[in-house]
């Protein structure tokens, strides 16, 4: 009778601990997001010396950010003009691509965001210039087993001048994650159990048998 007792006991463990390590690996963290930028700027319907740039994120700094988040997407760069000349944009393009080389072990095909500048640049104290980013064509993109949204944080965004933050303003996005409910392919990290639920489960059920085996016999 208690030899019976104990196997129905060993068996209701050996289902709860399964449950609990079928569970935890669902757990989905916040992800750590690596990335880079590649942007530039037009030379159509520039007027005078062309004087605005735009500073990437390169990918050997490996920045990062835990997402969601807002985060760079890299400088616009004024450079200074002599005296009271000036340059002017009229619908002057630029692009940037967001590039993810990690999130979640996995990553994407580099989001386009595209846009214009227009407005005057005098000397070195005068900038009315504008960058107005275009919506972005395809904003969703999935990686490892999260869903992400990129937007623009700041948009239009003035232009400073180059005695201002020497010349530097820099152009912000946001990305939204949530946990993706397509199941992961075959072989994918959420499949196998993590080692510490594997290595309690194992600890438990030892522990289970050993005492069941040393109980007297009734």
């Amino acid at each position: 009778m208690n030899m019976a007792r104990g196997r129905t006991g060993l068996k209701a463990a050996v289902v709860a601990l399964g449950l609990m390590v079928a569970g935890t690996t669902g757990v989905h963290a916040s992800p750590i997001v690596t990335y880079s930028t590649s942007g530039q700027v037009g030379t159509t319907g520039v007027t005078g010396t062309p004087v605005i740039s735009f500073g990437s994120i390169l990918s050997t700094s490996n920045t990062s950010f835990n997402a969601p988040s807002a985060f760079s997407l890299g400088d616009f760069q004024v450079a200074p003009l002599t005296g009271t000349t000036s340059t002017t944009y009229n619908n002057t393009p630029f692009s940037i691509s967001y590039i993810v080389s990690n999130e979640d072990g996995a990553t994407a095909t580099p989001v386009q965001i595209t846009g214009v500048l227009n407005g005057t640049v005098t000397g070195n104290d005068q900038s009315t210039v504008v960058a107005k980013f275009d919506p972005i064509s395809n904003p969703n993109f999935v990686t490892g087993s999260f869903n992400n949204t990129l937007s623009i944080f700041d948009n239009p965004l003035s232009l400073v001048p180059s005695t201002t933050h020497d010349g530097q303003t820099t152009a912000q996005a946001f990305l939204s994650t949530s946990p993706s409910t397509t199941p992961p392919p075959s072989g994918g990290q959420n499949e196998v159990p993590e080692p510490t639920s594997i290595a309690l489960f194992i600890t438990a059920i030892g522990g289970l048998g050993w005492k069941r085996l040393r109980r007297p016999a009734a």
